[in-house]
């Protein structure tokens, strides 16, 4: 039996694959990876165990006519590519993306076991669409629930990269390594894996006003800028990004971020609670209900972009240092250490 996973185009839907095909491959299982050759997964093609196809897969939302015509005929193109490279026995998990809509297409025409994995509060078109036909839903937020009644829904929490499981690193040494004060408290400002000028900006206010240690992750696009607008502050170090994350998140203690899932997840992970400042265009305004989850939980704060001032996210971020411990505690719940080994099961189960 051989396990297709799909999910990509971007971190989001991509990491998460990544974890579940290493560990389907630990268990000696015969996987295929399809993704998109627009997309993050060709960059850490390398990492991806087992097979791996990258279709030819354009967006068909928010396009022109001809951009819809052109994207339905890479996807039969697609369909019919993966038909002729597919057969035997296969249960199919889709994460979402673009490569993901001529996976379920085949598992559907092939009438073999499909599934899905939702990374965010509010699922995407393309997991929305294949609901009804799934045989089993399995999410990361309680909160995603509500859009799949009536379906046999599963919370497994989101895969995290296995490396970063292993990448916990001592405090002390972890603000050595990234050149910090290591008695002083730590503050992160990240905006994801592209950065966030509104971010950026705001952890150079920040960093002026409080004399808080601040490590600011401000994305390559914008570093040249940022580097030049922070020379002088002695309290900020920034990194356009950095691979050894585990090293950042043993080092700090709060955080201020979008509200990604993957993000979410990396921060329970290690029990880092943050101020989330969701990206206010995120699609179904997914991010801020992704951390409307974690606010319920006691494990940060949400503060909407445009009620984001540099006195409303010193007040939180305060707060938050002042009860960190009880924080920390708060958003560390939402963790789930187990998540692709509990989605294997469920799928070699049936």
């Amino acid at each position: 039996m051989k396990l297709i996973v799909s999910g990509g185009g971007t971190g989001g839907h991509f990491f998460p694959a990544l974890e579940i095909l290493k560990r389907a491959r630990q268990r000696d299982l015969d996987t295929l990876f399809v993704g998109t050759r627009r997309g993050i997964e060709v960059r850490y093609e390398e990492e991806i165990p087992g097979d791996r196809l990258f279709l030819e897969t354009y967006p068909f939302r928010g396009v022109s006519l001809s951009g819809k015509l052109k994207s339905l005929n890479e996807l039969i193109r697609s369909t019919l590519g993966l038909r002729s490279r597919v057969g035997g026995d296969f249960r199919a998990v889709i994460l979402g993306g673009y490569p993901s809509v001529p996976v379920a297409l085949l598992t559907l025409m092939r009438r073999k076991n499909l599934y899905i994995h939702e990374q965010n509060s509010v699922p995407s078109a393309t997991n929305r669409s294949f609901a009804l036909f799934a045989r089993k839903i399995f999410i990361t937020f309680e909160y995603t629930r509500s859009y799949f009644r009536g379906r046999h829904v599963i919370r497994t929490g989101l895969p995290v990269r296995s490396e970063l499981l292993q990448s916990r690193t001592d405090r002390r040494r972890a603000r050595e390594l990234l050149g910090l004060d290591p008695d002083r408290e730590v503050v992160l400002f990240m905006g994801g894996s592209q950065g966030a000028v509104f971010l950026n900006d705001m952890a150079l206010e920040f960093a002026r006003r409080t004399g808080l240690e601040t490590l600011l992750l401000s994305g390559e696009r914008d570093y040249e800028r940022v580097r030049e607008a922070g020379r002088g502050v002695p309290n900020l170090r920034i990194f356009p990004f950095r691979r050894d994350m585990g090293t950042v998140y043993s080092a700090v203690d709060a955080a201020v971020c979008r509200a990604g899932a993957g993000t979410i997840g990396e921060l329970s992970c290690f029990r880092v609670p943050a101020l989330f400042v969701p990206y206010p265009y995120a699609a179904g305004n997914h991010q801020f209900y992704n951390a409307r989850e974690i606010e319920d939980l006691g494990g940060g704060f949400v503060l909407r972009q445009e009620e984001a001032t540099p006195e409303e996210v010193i007040r939180y971020v305060e707060r938050i240092l002042a009860d960190r411990e009880v924080m920390a505690e708060g958003i560390g719940r939402f963790f789930s250490p187990s998540a692709s080994a509990v989605i294997l099961d469920h799928i070699l189960q049936d």
